[in-house]
């Protein structure tokens, strides 16, 4: 059996991680067959070691249905403060995990459910194929300036960097 960590793109999860920043709250869209698709916000608690991305939900949640009819899942991720932007899709997976729950777990946690031992707490663990990514590497200021004069003078913005993250060794 192969180590899941094998199947991984290094270099992929490595610029994920650089990109996130901790706990942050993104949107999730599930049941992206369906127009409009289903949109919720959810804490993104972990990208671990293999790229897939961690969360907390209840298993009385419609996204927690959705996923269980259609496991695949877009993420936005706004980072205003540090102008990066992610649009990740991968497919979910409903994980029960005492030791993964143990690990990410945090009181702050206990304003949406009745502890760890919540028995509608479930862990949703994001499997990443790829991600679209835009960041800039200078403040907020300074790129708005670059952007207006770069669309006075020669119509690119001078806004950072941008590029796809394939997670994927095909």
């Amino acid at each position: 059996m192969s180590n899941k960590n094998d199947t991984k793109d290094k270099n992929g999860v490595k610029k994920l991680k650089a990109l996130i920043d901790g706990p942050k709250v993104v949107m999730m869209a599930t049941r992206l067959d369906k127009i409009p698709f289903s949109v919720c916000p959810m804490t993104l608690q972990q990208v671990d070691e293999q790229g897939d991305i961690w969360f907390f939900s209840s298993k009385d949640s419609s996204h927690f249905e959705d996923i269980t009819f259609d496991n695949r899942v877009q993420i936005i991720y706004l980072d205003d403060d540090n102008q990066k932007y992610i649009s990740i899709f991968g497919n979910a997976t409903h994980v029960e995990d005492d030791k993964k729950t143990d690990e990410l777990w945090s009181p702050m946690l206990n304003n949406w459910y009745n502890g760890k031992d919540d028995p509608n707490l479930v862990l949703l663990s994001l499997n990443v194929e790829n991600a679209y990514y835009w960041d800039s590497e200078e403040n907020k200021l300074v790129s708005f300036f670059k952007m207006i004069g770069g669309a006075i003078s020669d119509g690119t913005s001078g806004f950072g960097n941008k590029g796809e993250i394939n997670l994927q060794n095909y």
